[in-house]
């Protein structure tokens, strides 16, 4: 036995020494433009904050392969040297957060550099070759309505976390209309395959198709001009680019137009009707396959042009029918093939989640078939959420193709307090160390943005620390000042981070609450924390000196410790509302009551920030509008708006997986959809009679939840923040006769792979707790 691990070891050795990453190499593909051009890049950025500094780009500073920042003041002006643009940027935000106590967040920003400015001497190299950013879900749950400005902030932001390779995911259906049109589709067949802009990533991913669509030529060149506008805006700063390749999936009308072509059909997805439901996969064997890859990556490359890699999900929560080992090899050749068709330098990015979706259809073997389909170094894994359900270890290293070890945190773009900071400030140092790794960077997939953006800032310094941060309680105090410009907040973090950021379970994670799931008696609350600690966090927050904290980021974050302290209470209210649901009327009336009153007040103080208004969200379709739509698409884009987190399905098919905690949400959806259950309930009472739920959820369905689609939203009314979070401590945090809520917590067995597939059936997870268990060394075959 020692002789055959020996034998293993050596052999895994072996096989990451030769790993190839010539075309994985920063120093080839961050240097796509000048130095010169990176520079002035870099400057634009780092001008808006500081007048005083000197950046200089020189690629021979890398080390290798990896890159670095050169950090010095001298005669009152800091002097930045770096291998690239985005390496300048990043360094200019490290000495922000180091040397000024600032911060530049998604939604605040808090910027003081003192005068004259701190000294610095100091030189930092990367972790690893890569930073990588972006899920390809991101584009749906919270890019979907940005204009140029907001995505240009957005870059900035990048370079600023020294981002060095991220999606750049739009404008993908304007290149598709064009070979659509070349291949003899017809209008009405075009506009019967796309989505809404809502839905496009699972679109592009074979998910769906048609629902909320069709798209307008319009939208097509709006699109077009950001792509443009942001790959050239990356190379400039030295960043990678990821473009769009031809997966295998294509339209129904394909069977029309090459009837002699053989296709597999699309089984169907979250109980989508055939209407929007089971498009085509193309046979890979077919000489179509790598005709429509070339034709489609040449337009995508045609008008910005390359950093080489490229993204392909041909198998993301689907399954094809004539499953088998073969078509996924075939597969695998084929869309590479494609790729390097049209760039013979070309990477596959790929995301492992089709295998930790649905392990049963992915045995080790097939998964390894897959993956070695494609020569050594010429595909790029993402180990999506290795926070939770790494699976570099399972997969051996993803038999020696280099991965990226990915923090993926939040689903749906989804509103609550949570994360896993001790895991993610311990097991990313020791996948990187791991003797046999094939891991080459660090990257961010949440699913949507603007939520928790502490977790990130800690997982992003990951890619240059060195260690682990030896103190978190003292990291989330530093975090607390650069944020706030105060440390009187110092004491509050230490119990967040105790309690919501303390999470080190497998239990899906999906924020969705009591407060924001379809009503239900059949809902099971639960929690990994303590109520006080969280209460303890709030009245730090509430009881501080007045505007001693007085920060764009301390309200907003003073909304959000509120509204998870109300969260939590509702769910307290609600298992209360359960018990007296068994007693009289008048004490069940009297429950219901006290359950909306947490309710409103979650509405109250939501709708004292923009960040957590529904106004927010409608804002930036405001930027779609002014492109001169027709009435039709105006209503069809209002319509995916709203859709996408409420029903996400003309029957809802996937009902709140994308739910926000908006003050409007809640005055005009979650507290009438409530109200209409609970009263029906009630009445059933006072009739002596045995409540229907399903029959009541049909009343919430068609009374609430559909007419909110088209319903009239007024802006609400607005309290002052502070005055409003601590008269809501006072009132909440001391309740009589309420228990914490259950732990419910799976955890982590060494022995086993957890995994949970990111769907989510109706009722499915009100009573099942029980994860889908694989063994390390599955045998199932098809």
């Amino acid at each position: 036995m020692k002789i055959l691990f020996s034998c293993l070891l050596l052999y895994n050795i072996a096989r990451v020494l030769s790993l190839n990453l010539d075309y994985l190499d920063p120093v080839k593909l961050q240097t796509k433009t000048s130095p010169k051009v990176q520079e002035d890049a870099a400057n634009r950025i780092i001008s808006k904050y500081l007048s005083y500094v000197k950046v200089v780009v020189n690629p021979v500073l890398f080390n290798d392969h990896k890159d670095v920042f050169s950090l010095r003041t001298i005669d009152g002006t800091l002097q930045i040297r770096a291998s690239t643009g985005v390496a300048a940027v990043w360094g200019f935000n490290y000495y922000l957060k180091k040397y000024c106590k600032s911060q530049i967040a998604w939604q605040v920003q808090r910027v003081s550099i003192p005068n004259p400015l701190p000294e610095v001497d100091e030189t930092v190299i990367a972790n690893d070759r890569f930073r990588y950013y972006q899920n390809v879900c991101t584009a749906s749950y919270s890019f979907v309505w940005w204009n140029q400005a907001q995505w240009t902030d957005h870059v900035e932001w990048m370079a600023l976390n020294g981002i060095n390779i991220a999606l750049a995911p739009v404008a993908q259906e304007a290149a598709w209309d064009k070979v659509y049109t070349q291949l003899g589709m017809t209008r009405d067949e075009i506009n019967d395959h796309f989505t809404g802009p809502s839905f496009l990533a699972w679109l592009r991913m074979g998910n769906v198709h048609g629902w909320g669509g069709p798209l307008s030529q319009a939208w097509h060149d709006q699109q077009k001009g950001i792509q443009d506008l942001i790959v050239d805006y990356m190379f400039q700063l030295g960043m990678v680019p990821v473009l769009p390749a031809f997966n295998g999936h294509v339209p129904k009308a394909f069977e029309r137009i090459f009837p002699n072509t053989t296709f597999h059909q699309v089984e169907t997805w979250n109980k989508f009707n055939s209407d929007y439901c089971c498009n085509l996969f193309l046979d890979p064997k077919e000489p179509l396959f790598k005709t429509l890859g070339t034709m489609f990556l040449t337009q995508v490359t045609g008008g910005t042009g390359t950093g080489h890699v490229y993204t392909a999900d041909p198998f993301n929560e689907i399954k094809i029918e004539m499953w088998s080992t073969w078509l996924v090899e075939e597969s695998a050749k084929s869309i590479f093939s494609a790729m390097k068709q049209v760039d013979p330098n070309a990477v596959w990015l790929v995301q492992n989640w089709m295998f930790v979706h649905n392990p049963l259809l992915w045995p080790l073997s097939r998964v390894q078939t897959f993956l070695t389909s494609v020569p050594n170094g010429r595909m790029l894994v993402l180990d999506l959420q290795s926070e939770q359900w790494p699976q570099y270890n399972l997969y051996q290293m993803y038999y020696g193709q280099p991965f990226i070890w990915c923090m993926l945190h939040n689903f749906g773009g989804t509103l609550g307090m949570f994360g896993s900071m001790q895991t993610i400030n311990k097991d990313v140092y020791e996948a990187r160390k791991q003797l046999n790794s094939t891991m080459i960077g660090t990257g961010l997939t949440p699913e949507g943005i603007n939520q928790n953006y502490v977790v990130y800032d800690l997982m992003l310094e990951s890619a240059w620390r060195p260690r682990p941060v030896e103190d978190l309680n003292e990291w989330v105090s530093d975090y607390a000042e650069r944020r706030y410009g105060c440390n009187a907040t110092a004491r509050g973090w230490r119990y967040l981070l105790k309690s919501v950021y303390n999470f080190e379970g497998l239990n899906r994670m999906r924020g969705k609450y009591v407060v924001t799931r379809r009503p239900s008696f059949k809902i099971q609350p639960w929690a990994w924390y303590n109520s006080s600690d969280l209460f303890k966090a709030l009245r730090t927050f509430v009881f501080i000196e007045e505007n001693i904290c007085d920060s764009d980021g301390y309200r907003h974050d003073l909304v959000d410790i509120t509204r998870q302290a109300l969260q939590y209470r509702a769910e307290q209210l609600y298992i209360s509302l359960l018990s007296d649901r068994r007693s009289n009327s008048l004490i069940f009336s009297f429950s219901i009551n006290r359950f909306f009153d947490a309710m409103r007040d979650m509405e109250n103080i939501l709708a004292t920030n923009r960040d957590f208004t529904m106004s927010y969200w409608l804002q930036f379709l405001s930027n779609i509008r002014r492109m001169g739509l027709s009435s039709q698409d105006s209503f069809l884009y209002e319509m995916n708006a709203r859709n996408q987190i409420t029903l996400w399905g003309p029957n809802g098919e996937i009902t709140d997986y994308a739910c926000k905690q908006w003050a409007e949400l809640f005055h005009y959806y979650y507290i009438p959809r409530w109200s209409t259950f609970l009263n029906l309930a009630l009445d059933a009472k006072n009739r002596n009679e045995t409540f229907d739920e399903k029959s009541a959820q049909r009343v919430v369905r068609s009374s609430v939840e559909e007419k909110f689609q088209t319903m009239q939203i007024d802006q609400l009314p607005s309290n002052d923040t502070r005055m409003l979070a601590m008269q809501l401590y006072e009132k909440w945090a001391y309740v009589s006769g309420l228990e914490d809520l259950p732990n419910r917590i799976i955890q982590r067995d060494p022995e086993k792979t957890t995994t949970l597939a990111d769907t989510d059936t109706e009722g499915e997870d009100y009573t099942d707790f029980t994860p889908s268990i694989m063994y390390m060394h599955p045998t199932t075959t098809f």
